[in-house]
């Protein structure tokens, strides 16, 4: 009998498991899918305060992917091309885009 309950509680958390993911809640703060940062890109250049990875002085390209209009502009923000945009050609790459 335990076994029969065991393969149950199985069959159940899987078929959970499988149809989790359609079952989000956009409108729910607290729903994960509104917390992935990559659902919550922004459109606009951010501060560089603000940019994941800022702390170690330059933003690789997956540093970038949280923020569209960065991850968009990576290349021409990155100057020298080493794959590293660093606070100097970000705060020069952010005045030409916006203005």
């Amino acid at each position: 009998m335990r076994t029969n309950s065991i393969a149950i509680a199985l069959i159940a958390a899987l078929g959970v498991a499988t149809t989790g993911h359609a079952q989000t809640d956009k409108n729910n703060p607290n729903d994960p899918a509104r917390q992935d940062p990559l659902t919550m890109q922004g459109s606009a250049p951010e501060e560089w305060t603000q940019a994941k990875g800022n702390e170690k002085g330059y933003l690789t390209m997956q540093d970038a992917q949280p923020n569209s209009w960065l991850a968009q502009n990576f290349k021409s923000c990155d100057k020298n091309g080493d794959g590293k945009v660093t606070q100097d050609e970000y705060t020069k790459c952010e005045k030409q885009k916006t203005h």
